[in-house]
């Protein structure tokens, strides 16, 4: 069957994406991403479709266009860590089927596609774990941080029946934390804490809905969770994998949650997530 066969919500720290940055708690993020690429393996996807909270455009929602994007990314704030190289494929037919159906929809949408245009941090990290030999075609969409949920949801209902259109098998990736408020201080694996103790309640609290199934109940809570714990783009990136999978009432996992430079990070996994969309 065709149609989002399961879907993911992940950090995008470049601590991830090297071998030996992520030490004390934070082994449990990068062990649970390891556990997931074992859950998309089972899904057995034909394509990945991303959404990065860090790839973050003003003038409406784009989507990366260039048939084989490739360079070497060095992320601005953990540059010491090293380069991130990249090389992979962009599933060009499906991204401009999404483009369009959400265009159709109401929503501002461009194409990107020229050489040398950037791919953000949380992009790259994504790619490292689940398709780190290139051997899937991807499809990227950036955050517009002046869309509104419903904007979102419906930016996620169009690609979802873009994937349906085309026979595919796809694995939606949401690359967003939850409370986004850095430490001011330099720290180490040791020293992480959460920035606040209402972020982390609040995380948790919100976190608990989406376990039990209680997904309307989530959507309810989140401006409210969005004014006290401040999540990355004020839960964008989430309300365009509600919009992919239809709201689902089936309970996620949380692979793993914990601190991460103070921020909220999480690896939330919907399991067979296959659903028709409705539009």
């Amino acid at each position: 069957m065709s149609g989002v066969v399961k879907a993911l919500m992940v950090p995008g720290f470049p601590h991830l994406a090297f071998p030996g940055a992520c030490q004390g708690q934070w082994q449990r993020l990068e062990s649970a991403m390891h556990q997931a690429v074992q859950q998309v393996q089972a899904a057995k996807p034909d394509v990945l479709v991303l959404y990065s909270a860090q790839w973050i455009s003003v003038l409406g929602h784009s989507f990366q266009y260039a048939a084989n994007p490739q360079g070497l990314h060095v992320d601005e704030n953990w540059h010491e860590l090293g380069d991130l190289p990249f090389a992979f494929q962009i599933d060009r037919s499906l991204t401009a089927r999404a483009e369009a159906l959400a265009q159709q929809s109401g929503l501002a949408t461009r194409l990107v596609d020229y050489e040398g245009f950037p791919i953000d941090t949380g992009t790259l990290v994504a790619l490292s774990y689940f398709n780190p030999n290139h051997q899937l075609p991807v499809v990227i969409v950036s955050a517009n941080i002046y869309a509104s949920p419903e904007d979102c949801i419906t930016l996620g209902q169009s690609m979802a029946q873009a994937v349906e259109e085309s026979g595919k098998r796809a694995v939606f990736i949401n690359c967003s934390l939850l409370s986004h408020q850095f430490l001011n201080e330099a720290i180490t694996h040791e020293s992480d804490r959460f920035s606040s103790p209402q972020a982390d309640s609040w995380n948790q609290r919100f976190l608990s809905l989406l376990q039990q199934g209680k997904t309307q109940e989530a959507l309810a809570l989140a401006p409210a969770y969005i004014a006290n714990a401040q999540p990355e783009m004020n839960l964008k990136g989430f309300y365009w994998l509600m919009g992919a999978l239809n709201t689902p009432d089936r309970p996620a996992e949380v692979l793993a949650y914990g601190p991460f430079w103070g921020t909220g990070a999480v690896v939330l996994s919907y399991n067979n997530t296959l659903v028709p969309c409705t539009r």
